[in-house]
């Protein structure tokens, strides 16, 4: 796995733990959106992104807070805290998604595994609980996630 660093993130998670991984797919291609995920213009990062082909890039490490989640607009997530930033709770991973589709194999491949590698590092059960699209905290975001076959 590469690491192509973000500067966009808090150091720490101010006490908090990762609970819960938030799915994200990118209104691009990979490249556009590595730009847009390393450039402090943008103000936003994720912890991974994950081309079609199944590349994976790690931006923000663990331990700290990316920026990826923490405008909550009509939430349906069950699990969201008041008053807590979810960016502090939560780990992001962007997928690769220029017009909606569903994942790719590859990129589904490289997706549950790295999935499946937090949830072991984190103790995240691996259920539509803790693994949640953006769309759930945001409700207004592009990140549709037609492409994730998954719960709300």
């Amino acid at each position: 796995m590469e690491f192509i660093p973000s500067p966009n993130f808090w150091e720490g998670r101010r006490g908090q733990k990762p609970t819960a991984i938030v799915v994200h797919m990118t209104v691009g291609n990979f490249e556009s959106a590595l730009s847009w995920l390393t450039r402090k213009q943008s103000e936003v990062s994720a912890h991974y992104l994950i081309s079609k082909a199944g590349r994976v890039v790690q931006l923000v490490d663990e331990k700290n807070a990316a920026w990826h989640a923490g405008r909550v607009d009509n939430p349906t997530w069950k699990l969201i805290r008041k008053d807590v930033n979810p960016n502090l709770y939560t780990i992001g991973i962007e997928h690769e998604n220029e017009k909606g589709e569903p994942m790719t194999p590859a990129q589904w491949r490289a997706s549950t595994a790295l999935i499946a590698e937090i949830a072991e590092r984190w103790a995240i059960p691996i259920d539509c609980d803790h693994i949640v699209k953006h769309r759930s905290i945001f409700s207004r975001k592009t990140c549709s996630g037609n492409g994730i076959p998954m719960g709300s």
